[in-house]
């Protein structure tokens, strides 16, 4: 099987979620990750929780970059995000180049690139911005919006603008939205399983899931594990081809992801349905390697 090269883009150190994923990706033999750009206030700090998890894993050698510390418009409160991880301080190393120029260079020079934005769009909005050339060497797999009710998903209205530069900079778009993410639920049991596997990899997880636990008051929904088993399994995810609007006004309305009918979005694949028992049994036993 051939190697997929990936990027990830995460918001890791809030919803436990992203470190899930981040799991996935290391115990997957085919998948190289070439670089992790953190995104969404306090990057530092994030850099540190990512630097972490790949110490955990034996994988220091991976890049890791901080990004966009706020949206392209206004600010959001960082109070609104509780921590999902242990404090492990900010990185203070040498540094790398800003999240944007690192996406850019790794667009630029890795054949074949898909970019895992399992956070905010901003680093990818201003990657694009910058140099729009690079849409056409990536591919983007994404977690983020949903378009069965007028709600707007956390990754899409924490920067709508940018959302709406990546959705329009031509790149090809998988989107796997709170659609079908929100059956992906574990239960108490099933985080207990991934617990007792009885390794360093899986105690750091299980730490990282019941601290979310304590702060959230509900067991891990599996957001962005789903947009990732898409580089892992082809029979999990149902797609369809769907024309997509980002909402960029509105009192009520920014942020959303709207399903367009009559020709104003822009082509997109979305992912419509799951198979959830077989996804969790999937992602339980990758997280107990």
């Amino acid at each position: 099987m051939a190697t997929k090269k990936i990027l990830i883009d995460t918001d890791i150190g809030g919803d436990v979620d992203d470190a899930l994923a981040l799991a996935m990706a290391l115990n997957t033999p085919d998948i190289e990750i070439v670089g992790i750009t953190n995104v969404y206030l306090a990057n530092a700090w994030r850099s540190g929780v990512t630097r972490q998890l790949l110490k955990v894993y034996g994988r220091e050698d991976i890049p890791v970059c901080t990004g966009a510390e706020k949206p392209l418009i206004g600010w959001w409160d960082e109070s609104r995000i509780p921590n999902s991880s242990p404090d492990y301080g900010e990185y203070r190393g040498e540094a790398l180049p800003h999240a944007c120029d690192f996406i850019i260079r790794m667009a630029e020079t890795v054949e074949d690139l898909t970019v895992a934005a399992i956070g905010p769009l901003t680093n990818l909005g201003l990657a694009l911005a910058k140099a729009p050339h690079i849409a056409g060497k990536i591919r983007i797999l994404m977690m983020g919006g949903q378009v069965n009710k007028a709600h707007p998903e956390w990754n899409i209205v924490c920067d709508p603008e940018a959302a709406r530069i990546v959705f329009e900079s031509g790149a090809p778009i998988t989107m796997v939205g709170l659609d079908v993410t929100n059956r992906c639920q574990f239960t108490r049991e099933e985080v207990d399983m991934v617990k007792s596997a009885g390794n360093v990899r899986s105690d750091t997880l299980g730490q990282m899931m019941e601290i979310f636990i304590q702060n959230f008051g509900y067991l891990p929904i599996l957001h962005d594990p789903l947009a990732m088993s898409l580089l892992m399994w082809d029979d999990i995810l149902t797609l369809e081809k769907k024309n997509i609007l980002i909402e960029t006004a509105g009192q009520y309305t920014r942020g959303l992801t709207i399903d367009c009918d009559w020709g104003d979005g822009v082509p997109v694949t979305v992912a419509t349905d799951v198979k959830v028992a077989e996804f969790k049994r999937r992602v339980i036993e990758l997280l107990r390697k």
